[in-house]
């Protein structure tokens, strides 16, 4: 299946994809009907900050002027790296011993911090970085939106740093903690995911060398998915 975020993100299609597949593995779909949640279409949300940041951020302009980068030949390759459960538990312990008062601290925000700080270490010492993962919207809008909502409702959570703090023996501590508070923010303000959104000075003073795109969540599981075929498996 090919997805373009303008349709849906993740948990759309991890919706759509459960409703296939117990369609496919009962031969109807009285078993969705009767155990699944029908998709929420409704595209009716009065927020004039939203409405407001959006038509700012829209210079349908400049869209025809866009030019996709041309991708260069690289020497970079391409892995598979897995932190057990146990590994993401010990270095919430280390986080949560060293910086006490951290607001926010997760088996996710460490495993990013943990690949931020490595990544960092490769890097020029004075170099900007930006590390940044998507977040779903749905209950964190105000009012909230049903779980079942069909269609693309994540914000972008970033945060910004110099590489010389994420290196060294405190760097995975400090990634740790600037990612904890970024999230903490965004996700405890009584005014939701849309306080203060703004996309226009994104990278006002340029873009960053090295921007870390966090992708996929553990929360969908996609790979549970069975057609009546059996679980996918890795190649």
């Amino acid at each position: 299946m090919t997805n373009h975020h303008c349709l849906g993100d993740a948990s759309t299609r991890f919706n759509f994809l459960k409703a296939w597949t117990s369609i496919a593995q009962s031969g109807s779909d009285e078993s969705f009907l009767a155990n699944g949640t029908m998709p929420f279409y409704d595209r009716l949300i009065k927020n004039p900050k939203l409405d407001e940041s959006y038509l700012k951020f829209a210079r349908l302009e400049t869209f025809k002027e866009y030019q996709p980068p041309k991708l260069e030949p690289t020497d970079k390759v391409r892995a598979t790296f897995i932190l057990p459960r146990t590994v993401l538990l010990r270095l919430k312990e280390l986080v949560t011993t060293q910086v006490p008062t951290i607001a926010y601290v997760s088996c996710f925000s460490v495993a990013c911090a943990y690949i931020w700080s490595c990544i960092a270490s490769s890097t020029h010492e004075n170099e900007l970085q930006v590390c940044g993962f998507a977040i779903d919207c749905r209950a964190r809008m105000n009012p909230a939106l049903p779980a079942s909502y069909f269609g693309n409702c994540v914000g972008w959570c970033y945060v910004p740093a110099q590489s010389k703090v994420l290196t060294g023996k405190e760097g995975f501590v400090t990634a740790a903690k600037l990612l904890g508070e970024s999230l903490h923010e965004r996700l405890t303000d009584k005014d939701g995911i849309m306080k203060d959104i703004v996309f226009d000075d994104l990278f006002s003073s340029g873009v960053p060398p090295t921007i870390i795109g966090i992708a996929g969540t553990p929360k969908l599981k996609f790979y549970d998915m069975d057609f009546g075929w059996g679980k996918a498996q890795k190649d």
